[in-house]
């Protein structure tokens, strides 16, 4: 497999039967990470080496996506897998923890704020999805794709993955796409994606996160031309306690092209 791999050792955990890829690096108290949609551990591991003097910091791969297994049986939702998050924590013996995500990860981090707010110490978030109105018609058409037609979809909506005018958008969305091509071949990359995305717009979140207690950081690149900063802005508006902060020169994966400064901004937040 041709993509980047990341530079920390892995581990793999048995969840059920299942083998799950996981990274466990670094000393301090436990800070969670969660990849976004299709994702892997290495869609936010370049923070790792800022992050890690400080804090105990695991990413998994999760169930249908990364190295983890595939499995074609489970009926993946964004609840379906705040869930496992959460329930991945206390096999790995975290009571309480903080908890970072961008895109679909964040949605997943808002939902674990709201399920678990006595487990959830302080959560980063990163331009997550579910800012909008449910469309239970997109919801169906998204449910009902194809497995196999996973890769051009992931093709089409990478094109959102970072900013544009970054010297090495083309480059990084090309080695980006060798995992996606790698991943397609299992049908169960397919039920997580298009499972996880007609879930996403099957209900409206917004309520939900309205509960949300815990402290929220929320960074938005500014160049994010996949979710519109104006979205980060009604989050803010939803969870008025939280703090929202834009990421200058960024788009939508604000801790892989900005990794020093997001590790910053995250670092001050925790403390």
């Amino acid at each position: 497999m041709a993509f980047r791999r990341t530079t920390f050792e892995e581990s793999w955990f048995d969840y059920d039967g299942m083998n799950l890829r996981v990274v466990d690096t670094g000393r301090g108290d436990p800070l969670l990470f969660a990849h976004g949609l299709g994702g892997k551990i290495e869609d936010n591991d370049l923070i790792f080496p800022f992050l890690a003097d400080r804090y105990r910091v695991i990413s998994v791969d999760q169930p249908g996506s990364g190295l983890s297994d595939k499995p074609e049986h489970i009926d993946y939702s964004v609840d379906w897998l705040a869930d496992f998050l959460l329930d991945f924590a206390t096999r790995i013996g975290l009571d309480t923890f903080y908890l970072a995500g961008g895109s679909q990860g964040g949605l997943l981090t808002l939902l674990c704020c709201e399920k678990a707010p006595q487990r959830v110490r302080k959560a980063v978030v990163y331009s997550p999805s579910g800012v909008w109105d449910a469309n239970p018609a997109l919801a169906q058409v998204m449910k009902r794709m194809p497995s196999h037609t996973v890769r051009g979809f992931m093709r089409f909506t990478s094109l959102f993955w970072n900013s544009p005018t970054r010297p090495d958008y083309w480059s990084g969305r090309s080695r980006a796409l060798e995992f996606v091509d790698e991943a397609a071949q299992s049908p169960g990359f397919g039920r997580h994606v298009f499972g996880c995305m007609g879930s996403v717009f099957s209900e409206d979140f917004r309520p939900r996160f309205a509960r949300i207690a815990a402290p929220l950081l929320i960074l938005w690149g500014e160049h994010d031309f996949g979710m519109p900063v104006s979205q980060g802005r009604e989050l803010k508006k939803l969870v008025p306690h939280a703090q929202f902060e834009t990421i200058p020169e960024a788009g939508h994966n604000v801790l892989s092209e900005r990794p020093r400064l997001c590790a910053s901004k995250i670092k001050k937040f925790l403390r």
